[in-house]
């Protein structure tokens, strides 16, 4: 399971929750592209093509899926 940052933990919780980039950036108060930059970072850390093969990964590993909303 790749170690995630604060950030990365909260974008990709929010990711799972069904928001797009937009709606991220604006919860978040960071720009799109910023978003756009670590749902980049994301894919490629968790080997993943897409949000929904990522979203997938998560709700198959309950470990992962933990680590992802843990405080």
């Amino acid at each position: 399971m790749p170690h995630l940052n604060l950030r990365q933990r909260s974008v990709l919780d929010l990711i799972t929750k069904g928001l797009h980039n937009g709606e991220i950036a604006k919860q978040l108060g960071l720009s799109e592209r910023t978003i756009k930059w670590y749902v980049s970072q994301l894919l490629m850390l968790f080997d993943a093509s897409n949000r929904t093969e990522l979203v997938g990964m998560l709700s198959s590993d309950e470990a992962l899926h933990r680590a992802v909303h843990e405080s």
